[in-house]
């Protein structure tokens, strides 16, 4: 499978603070992979990295073969990296339709926008985004009275509507209940079938379901990377979460 993602020797700094350390991977396309760790590891802070949110102090991240380390947040999110964060950030005040449409548009522009609204490409990308993430008979319900899951689906469904080829979920099933977790984890391997995901996930359960390749972090460095049966008999990574080595080499 050809590469997506390409990180590089990846340093983070926050002045005395060295968050990321060295890190490299490689990631495949159309593959599920699931970002592990105790807390602090550094997986939000590398999610950051790689969607631009934060600059690197060192090091390249790339993206088929292009350097996203020098672009904006929303240039690099136009080249085709999504990001849903742990909290939704939905319009909890306009419909669910209306949240898909404005996640649609790349323009900040109102006035665009409403042209956008009429764009007959706009409404096949809904129909077909409504139907990925199960929501096509909520369209008319504001967003601030979905359920939990429901509100999960639809952020979810809001960076579909741009069609990345690679997408970051961080904790997606957080608060969920395991319905809607069952839902949620065949929602994810059906977006695979068209798009590469990373996800940052506690729920060993839940990255046993998903994932073709788990790596794990341990104090901002690359500890082990494979898939779910060899992770999980690592001795280094039992060693890590059950508090035995308090600093890996």
């Amino acid at each position: 499978m050809a590469g997506v993602l390409e990180i590089r020797d990846l340093h983070k700094r926050f002045d005395t603070h060295h968050v990321i350390k060295g890190f490299t991977l490689d990631v495949a396309e159309q593959t599920l992979s699931c970002l592990v760790g105790p807390n602090g590891a550094g997986k939000t802070t590398l999610m950051d990295l790689i969607s631009g949110r934060l600059k690197p102090s060192e090091g390249s991240v790339r993206f088929y073969g292009d350097e996203m380390t020098g672009l904006s947040e929303n240039e690099i999110a136009r080249r085709g990296i999504g990001r849903k964060f742990q909290v939704p950030a939905v319009f909890r005040n306009l419909t669910v339709r209306d949240n898909l449409q404005v996640a649609y548009s790349r323009q900040v522009n109102p006035f665009i926008n409403m042209f956008t609204f009429a764009d007959p490409g706009m409404q096949r990308r809904l129909d077909e985004v409504c139907n990925q993430v199960g929501l096509q008979d909520r369209l008319q319900i504001e967003a601030g009275l979905l359920s939990h899951g429901e509100t999960q689906w639809l952020e979810i469904g809001m960076v579909l509507m741009q069609e990345p080829r690679l997408l970051l979920l961080d904790e997606p099933i957080a608060g969920m209940t395991e319905v809607e977790i069952e839902k949620t984890a065949r929602l994810l391997k059906g977006i695979r079938r068209s798009a590469t995901l990373i996800v940052v996930e506690h729920d060993m359960g839940f990255v046993r379901e998903i994932a073709d390749v788990v790596t794990v972090m341990h104090m901002g460095t690359l500890l082990a990377q494979g898939r779910i049966d060899e992770i999980e008999a690592d001795k280094r990574v039992r060693d890590v979460y059950l508090g035995t080595e308090e600093e890996i080499v």
